[in-house]
């Protein structure tokens, strides 16, 4: 078990908050898919439901650059995503990686370097639902939310950097057919079955 605190959302106090560890040995996970395919709802699910997990999300690195843009600073948040990756596992903390912003090849190494078991799962949904999402996005951009892509030509582009990049799992959902709940513990339990 692992202690977080969390804020109360009517008091703002915070409340330590114990969430069982998915496995008492460290593993590194990559949840990929194309753009709008789920990988977001998803790793929230699981970094919800279980401690001792770091949230090695990109995104979460290039919002920090005051005046971020993939042309100038892709290469920037791949050094820092990798740094990040290699201190969480130093300091014995399972990983998380939502999308493969690079080449697959190097998140192998890591693993191999650490020691710890890789598993990838692939969320994706009919290119139709994708479109609808991608959509969806773009309006919650207009009403202020903070939203990395909302240009269609990078929409395709990131799919079409998914297909050239996927590596084949045993972990393929569908996400237009499987709740992000469903997904999440298949995810959780084919990890705990492969552990122990």
């Amino acid at each position: 078990m692992t202690g977080s605190a969390q804020v109360d959302s009517e008091s703002g106090e915070h409340k330590n908050m114990t969430k069982e560890k998915l496995s008492s040995r460290q593993f590194m996970l990559i949840i990929d898919g194309p753009s709008c395919g789920g990988k977001s709802t998803v790793s929230k699910v699981l970094l919800e439901q279980y401690g001792g997990i770091f949230n090695a999300e990109s995104d979460q690195i290039k919002w920090l650059i005051s005046d971020y843009t993939p042309d100038t600073h892709k290469g920037i948040v791949y050094e820092m995503t990798i740094e990040t990756i290699r201190g969480a596992l130093k300091n014995n903390l399972s990983v998380l990686k939502q999308g493969m912003l690079f080449k697959p090849e190097r998140l192998v190494q890591i693993a191999g370097e650490f020691s710890v078991p890789l598993f990838v799962a692939n969320i994706s949904a009919p290119m139709e639902v994708l479109e609808k999402r991608f959509s969806e996005r773009i309006e919650r951009k207009k009403n202020g939310a903070r939203i990395a892509n909302t240009d269609h030509a990078r929409f395709s582009e990131m799919n079409n950097m998914y297909l050239a990049t996927k590596i084949d799992s045993q972990l393929e959902f569908d996400s237009s057919l499987q709740s992000p709940e469903e997904i999440s513990r298949a995810i959780s339990e084919y990890i705990k079955a492969n552990l122990h």
